[in-house]
């Protein structure tokens, strides 16, 4: 009889049958760093653009700024006018503090505030990379970790929400779920019972720590959960490990508490009470939050942990209290109360992903578009190369040990994710990393196996450089959206205009003149339907004085977006046709643009008069007005020909494009304003680069801050006669109202006794509002 072998414990690593390759113990400890390195540098290519990416950074970037010369103040004036906007209710304050850390270190070497902004994303990126490296080599070896952290820092599923120049609330809870995972790593590794619960804690703690820096942070604590029940479950057939699985559980309470207190320092999430989408959730579940303030907190800590907890218990009693022959019906049983559980609670509860997809949405278009299933060009995309590893991943469950329970618990429910919204392309592509590693791993070993070690390795080392290359190559295409072209007319505007002013753009644009105007904007961040009302014709001029309008944008990216102006404005059906076109070809001295099915020839005679002609599928018919802009101006062209009764053409020589219209779409204040020179007198042109943005202001009595001597209100056209006066503190809360008259007078002091951090102001004629604005009583905006 040979000799009895030794049994090992269900976390153990099984020796490998193919003998791995050596390196030196040096080499190995450079592995980390290197990748580190590599994700680095991948993420810091679009440090060059000139812009940042998207919209929303641009509001992150202007409210750093501007706290960074005048304090961390909580009522920002310079957005959702004539409101002001609470950053409070926006996102904790941890968002803004961790770039402003990274120039306060950088700022003594010449880094600007603009660059630790763009810096920012990067460094999180690659940390966060360089921590699953540490987690895979504490639960696996060298060669999982590697490979894993290999394929995450070259991702572009990772690469695009952690890359310079486009700055994402997700890095950050991405980064703080990987630091919460490698320690929950090593407390399953850890044998020393006092230690292991202390490892639990502190992973506890990190992850409420994580509600500091993203609204939506909440992902953190919920997705422990998960994978304490695939520990649990893991240790109903294999048993030793129900007490990680509840200490797992347990963790994420402490989180919600820690959560819950730094939420009074740095500011709460998305279902603070105090907010819209905690109101939400409140009427849904019926939880009131108490002393929490967070509705998800106390749905976490009342009803996801101990039903967590409950699973663990019932699991472990279905092990230790049945005998061996009934196990499988208790576990039949098990599974079926925990599913009619899941149930319930998706019947009562359901409704917390529609408000997170709501929340989400408020905080730009982008989020909007991303609250959509990702189809295979999405995902394609994100991953490339490296999902021809995930089919290997299963083959680690030949040999299946508590680590893979713990991997499989976190990696499943991140890639479920990252097909249920396109957003969440980001937080799987950590799912992905992980399995795509172990997939890659237990590749070499099963070619190994066959004795094509070679082959399997060079097919890795291919694949890892056709992922890698995609995503460097992704990296390097990204191109802002912001041009040259809004930039200088933002700024322009800047110049002209007065520190309380109020714009009227479309909402992608918001944030964008609240960074270069340093003006608020009616609407920026979530979609307004006043706004496409106007531009449609369909708003009052008594509704944009209400609102303290004094400029108007129009623009191509507008045009570009028009079926969202439409459908913002309710109108779904073929109302308000507008098609733009593009340069398909020059023929002599004949322009041709085109779209789909419709064409249109435009040619210059020599006695001026031009030819036009549009083609709709073989329908041939002239426009019953033409305009065309090639300078500053547009001008209406001479257009020879019988014409057609419902098309408008506007054509515009110097950026290259074309837009065919009907009438009701040529009516409107947009098309007005954007392709013709004949509008309403109430708007003054005060900008325009000849087809890509015009600004014009609505002319009103004005109200103008003039902080010169004191705080003084000038009125333009004095034609109001009372003035309401508003204090409010820095927190929101109204301390100061009064009305006063202000007939025949041409400006207004506003006396140093009204108390307040923000004046909010209304100028009247009898009960018809004329203008409204809001401003800081401390210091302007330069």
């Amino acid at each position: 009889m040979g000799r009895k072998k030794k049994k090992t414990d269900a976390g153990d690593t099984p020796k490998r049958m193919i003998k791995s390759p050596q390196f030196p113990g040096w080499s190995k400890r450079l592995i980390p760093f290197l990748i580190f390195l590599m994700a680095l540098t991948i993420r810091l290519i679009p440090y060059r653009l000139k812009y940042l990416v998207g919209y929303d950074p641009y509001f992150h970037l202007a409210y750093l700024e501007y706290a960074s010369q005048h304090g961390w103040v909580n009522y920002f004036p310079y957005a959702l006018g004539p409101w002001g906007f609470l950053i409070n209710h926006f996102h904790p304050k941890g968002m803004w503090l961790t770039p402003y850390s990274i120039y306060r270190i950088g700022n003594p070497f010449g880094l600007s505030i603009e660059g630790a902004f763009k810096l920012t994303p990067p460094i999180l990126g690659a940390l966060t990379v360089l921590l699953v490296y540490y987690m895979m080599k504490k639960l696996y070896s060298w060669k999982e970790a590697s490979l894993s952290a290999l394929i995450l820092a070259l991702s572009f599923g990772h690469v695009f929400r952690s890359m310079s120049s486009y700055y994402r609330g997700d890095n950050y809870a991405l980064f703080w779920y990987s630091a919460t995972l490698v320690l929950m790593g090593y407390g399953l590794n850890e044998k020393e019972d006092r230690r292991k619960v202390f490892i639990y804690l502190t992973a506890g703690l990190v992850a409420g720590f994580s509600s500091a820096f993203w609204s939506a942070y909440y992902v953190v604590l919920a997705l422990p959960l998960l994978v304490s029940i695939a520990l649990a479950a893991y240790s109903l057939f294999r048993g030793g490990y129900f007490g990680d699985s509840t200490l797992t559980a347990a963790s994420t309470a402490v989180g919600a508490l820690m959560a819950s207190a730094l939420g009074h320092v740095f500011g709460f999430g998305m279902f603070w009470i105090q907010n819209w989408q905690g109101e939400q959730l409140r009427s849904i579940t019926g939880l009131s939050p108490g002393p929490l303030e967070d509705v998800y907190l106390t749905l976490h800590l009342l009803v996801l942990v101990p039903l967590t907890l409950a699973l663990t218990a019932s699991l472990w009693a279905v092990r230790s209290r049945l005998p061996e022959g009934t196990r499988r019906t208790g576990t039949i049983g098990v599974v079926a109360l925990v599913t009619v559980i899941f149930v319930a609670i998706l019947w009562k509860y359901g409704g917390t992903m529609e408000i997170l997809s709501a929340g989400l949405s408020s905080f730009g278009s982008a989020a909007t578009a991303e609250m959509s299933r990702p189809g295979w060009w999405d995902i394609k995309m994100a991953y490339h190369a490296f999902l021809a590893f995930l089919p290997f991943y299963l083959l680690s469950f030949r040999h299946f040990r508590v680590r893979d329970a713990f991997i499989l618990g976190v990696s499943a429910p991140l890639i479920a994710l990252a097909f249920y919204w396109t957003r969440f392309l980001f937080i799987g592509s950590l799912g992905v990393s992980l399995a795509a590693g172990i997939g890659a791993s237990e590749l070499v070993e099963l070619t190994g196996r066959w004795n094509m070690k070679k082959a399997g390795v060079a097919l890795i080392i291919v694949l890892v450089i056709l992922g890698g290359y995609h995503g460097v190559k992704a990296a390097a295409d990204v191109k802002p959206i912001v041009d040259e072209n809004w930039a200088s007319a933002l700024i322009y505007l800047k110049g002209i205009s007065n520190e309380n002013d109020i714009v009227l753009t479309w909402w992608d644009h918001g944030h964008w003149v609240t960074y270069f105007a340093h003006r608020a904007a009616v609407a920026q961040g979530t979609p307004s339907k006043l706004v496409s009302r106007f531009y449609l014709g369909n708003a009052s001029r008594e509704e944009l004085l209400e609102l303290g309008v004094d400029y108007v944008t129009v623009s191509f990216d507008t045009i570009l977006k028009w079926g969202s102006v439409k459908s913002t404005a309710g109108y779904t059906g073929s109302e308000y046709v507008l098609i733009p076109l593009f340069p398909s070809g020059v023929y002599g001295d004949a322009v041709i643009f085109a779209n789909g099915p419709y064409q249109v020839g435009v040619r210059k005679a020599e006695n001026g008069t031009w030819s036009v002609l549009v083609n709709v599928k073989g329908n041939t018919f002239i426009p019953e007005e033409v305009w065309i802009e090639s300078g500053d101006k547009p001008f209406r062209a001479n257009v020879t020909g019988k014409k057609a009764g419902n098309a408008y053409l506007y054509v515009n020589l110097k950026y290259g494009y074309a837009v065919l219209m009907d009438g009701r779409t040529f009516s409107t204040p947009f098309a007005r304003l954007m392709f013709t020179s004949e509008y309403s007198k109430e708007y003054r042109l005060v900008y325009s680069d000849g087809g890509r943005v015009k600004i014009f202001q609505l002319l009103h009595p004005n109200v103008v801050l003039d902080r010169s001597n004191g705080l003084v209100l000038r009125f333009t056209n004095a034609t109001g006669d009372r003035l309401r006066i508003y204090g409010y503190t820095d927190s929101g809360k109204r301390v100061f109202y009064r009305e006063y008259n202000v007939s025949g007078l041409s400006e207004f002091r506003v006396p140093e006794t009204v108390p307040g951090d923000v004046i909010r102001y209304t100028y009247l004629k009898g009960s018809i509002i004329l203008d409204r604005g809001v401003f800081r009583r401390s210091g302007g905006w330069s």
